[in-house]
């Protein structure tokens, strides 16, 4: 008697594209187009003042300096705002024309004993439980940054 074994049939491999071979002027192309990239967006980003409030949320009373660059933007969760801007406008000034603005407004100024310490400005109103915009300071090149947080209703 005799045995006999089967066996698979020969398949071809299966045919896959190769991809393209990364060559160093390849690599070179790739990273010298994510530099320009990189740099334009960084261009752009500067040359862009703070035209606006970037949150819907801010007073329109308020207008932000000619100069202002905005540093920082966030939100977290549904109700607290965040962000941050430089500018060479004199605080103290701004501050002042701020305060009154809000006031005419109808917002309400909350001074607390600490706040006369700093340059800030604590207010609330339409939409607002309680805002604070804070003054920084001042450095070499005249810049100041600017905090305002809030939590809004």
């Amino acid at each position: 008697m005799t045995n006999a074994n089967i066996l698979p049939a020969r398949t071809p491999a299966l045919s896959m594209p190769r991809p393209p071979r990364l060559t160093p002027a390849r690599l070179r192309e790739m990273l010298l187009a994510g530099v320009i990239v990189l740099a334009a967006s960084a261009i752009l980003h500067a040359q862009d003042g703070l035209a606006e409030w970037t949150q819907d949320w801010m007073p329109d009373v308020l207008a932000p300096p000619q100069d202002a660059e905005l540093l920082t933007d966030r939100a977290v969760g549904s109700t607290i705002r965040l962000f941050s801007f430089s500018t060479s406008a004199e605080v103290d000034t701004l501050f002042t024309e701020w305060e009154a603005a809000l006031r005419d407004g109808g917002f309400q100024i909350d001074q607390g004993a600490d706040d006369l310490l700093d340059r800030s400005i604590e207010f609330s109103g339409t939409g607002i439980t309680n805002a604070k915009i804070v003054a920084g300071v001042t450095d070499q090149d005249g810049r100041t940054v600017i905090e305002v947080d809030a939590t809004l209703e």
